[in-house]
């Protein structure tokens, strides 16, 4: 190589060092492990489209480095990269340059070169040898050289002789490489994606206005973005975002998403989603709507609402939809018609079905309440109305549903079909479901409201007719040992029946032992009487 060739790279490198840096400011992700510069520069470059120039004659690209960088700008992963060796950088455009770092490369053995062979006389290498290329000598880490503050001589192999190539007598200086942040713009206009005032760089910048006609893409927004159909950006949105279909972001929203279709954010969100089907987020903080759904891939520090469901993997304020929802932990609520599923709710939740581990500061107000660690018992009891009941409890003791069935026997004379008079002993029997709140009055000791309707099959295998017992039950509850209680108190019965007693013709049921109200009304007869219940839990 000439000397004018080498004082010209090294120019042109100087001046690069101090140009801006855009290839710099991208971020890269990668691990190597005991690999050479080169299959390492090569491979940034397939995967980041960066331009790599240098001089294979004075850049040691066989140099082995292990290094590792997560989500980093390329100029701090080249600065891991280039650490162990003699090599600096700079962007030249969009190329980055490299070439020997002289403040940290030695000095260069003089090595006199022949175009053959060169034989030695060594006893350990008898044979003869050929010559080694200057970059690959293997050099002494603990000496640098000199800085260039006066006239210096460096041996360069150039064919069969050594070139002396004097040095500047004054050092040139060298600016350390700075990350770059992304290239922002005031604004931008576009048709299509790449079909713009950015051009082929438009994933790359960020604009403070961006106005997208059909579909845009760009790096990012700090502002306003407004698109006719589709927005899309490849890193993160600060402000708002406007469109007529659906947005679409790569990295993270701080800001108002609104879209006709859809919002999606690859990652965290913060602000609010509106869209007219749905909204997917990572971790969420503000106000997710859609017309069917809302999904959060993490914690949804927000409230959720949607015509169909939500989702969120994590912890959520509230949710509200017309099917279900599904959350982690839920710190104020869920509110659905079908289906809501939590883990520690410290709150209340509202559907047909509603399933938690624990639940605290509320009630799982619904057809079916599971609690994992709630208020869950099984009951026998017995009363003057049903001799014999099984009664199973579950929810929580803010709110509770009861699934109930109980049987009673008579000695009674009854008419068949075929009005034979059958007399023995016959029996009624009853399904029944409600709801109640225990109180506590101790450690051991709670007092039990509970609402209960019955269905009563009354002396058949099936009443058609209305013969309906309904039962308002407070019951004092003892708990002796650890997993049973005894529990016993007063019953207020009313029972509204249109069965007619087809011995008397009498309109009502003779399951009340006695009446304290007896009236009847065209075809139904009401009673009312007090009772008591009392049995065993577990």
């Amino acid at each position: 190589m000439s000397n004018a060739r080498f004082i010209s790279i090294s120019i042109l490198f100087w001046f690069a060092a101090s140009a801006t840096a855009q290839p710099l400011s991208q971020k890269v992700s990668f691990a190597y492990a005991n690999e050479p510069i080169e299959n390492i520069i090569n491979d940034i470059s397939r995967k980041y489209s960066v331009q790599f120039s240098y001089s294979r004659d004075f850049v040691p690209l066989d140099h082995r480095v292990s290094v590792s960088v997560k989500n980093q700008p390329l100029s701090v992963a080249l600065d891991e990269v280039f650490h162990s060796t003699s090599i600096e950088y700079a962007a030249i455009g969009d190329q980055v340059a490299l070439r020997p770092d002289r403040r940290k490369n030695q000095q260069l053995t003089s090595i006199e070169t022949l175009r053959g062979k060169v034989r030695q006389t060594s006893p350990i290498y008898p044979n003869p040898v050929t010559e080694v290329p200057a970059h690959k000598i293997k050099r002494n880490k603990q000496e640098e050289m000199p800085a260039l503050d006066k006239k210096q001589t460096v041996s360069v192999s150039g064919g069969n002789r050594v070139i002396e190539l004097e040095v500047l007598p004054y050092e040139v200086p060298v600016p350390n490489p700075v990350p770059v942040d992304e290239e922002n713009r005031l604004a931008q206009i576009s048709l299509l994606p790449f079909l713009g005032t950015n051009a082929l760089r438009s994933n790359r910048i960020t604009n403070n206005l961006s106005l997208n006609v059909f579909w845009g893409t760009n790096g990012g927004v700090d502002g306003l973005e407004v698109g006719g159909f589709f927005n899309s950006i490849t890193k993160d949105v600060k402000g708002v975002q406007v469109a007529g279909f659906g947005n679409m972001v790569g990295g993270a929203m701080v800001g108002t998403q609104a879209a006709g279709l859809f919002n999606v954010s690859g990652e965290a969100s913060q602000g609010v989603q509106a869209a007219g089907l749905f909204n997917v987020s990572g971790d969420f903080d503000g106000v997710q709507a859609a017309g069917l759904f809302n999904v959060s891939g993490g914690k949804a520090e927000g409230v959720q609402a949607s015509g169909l469901f939500n989702v969120a993997k994590g912890k959520v304020h509230g949710q509200a939809s017309a099917l279900f929802n599904r959350a982690g932990d839920v710190s104020w609520g869920q509110v659905s018609t079908l289906l809501n599923v939590g883990k520690r709710v410290k709150g209340f939740q509202i559907g047909l079905i509603n399933i938690s581990d624990t639940i605290s500061g509320g009630a799982p107000i619904g057809l079916l309440n599971i609690v994992r660690d709630g208020y869950n018992r099984t009951e026998f009891s017995s009363g003057e109305s049903l001799f014999a009941n099984l009664g199973l409890k579950l929810g929580a003791r803010s709110f509770y549903n009861i699934f109930h069935f109980g049987v009673r026997w008579d000695d009674v004379s009854i008419s068949t079909d075929s009005n034979i008079v059958q007399t023995g002993t016959f029996t009624t029997w009853g399904l029944g479901y409600g709801f109640g709140s225990a109180i506590g009055l101790g450690k051991r000791t709670l007092l039990n409201f509970e609402l209960v309707g019955i269905h009563l099959n009354e002396l058949e295998e099936w009443t058609n007719e209305l013969n309906m017992l309904g039962q308002l039950r407070l019951t004092l509850d003892i708990r002796p040992g650890r997993n049973a209680s005894f529990f016993l108190g007063p019953v207020g019965n009313i029972l509204i029946s249109k069965r007619i007693n087809p011995e008397t013709g009498e309109i009502g049921s003779s399951v009340a032992p006695y009446a304290l109200y007896d009236e009847t009304r065209g075809d139904t007869n009401i009673k009312a009487w007090v009772g008591f219940q009392a049995g065993m839990r577990f």
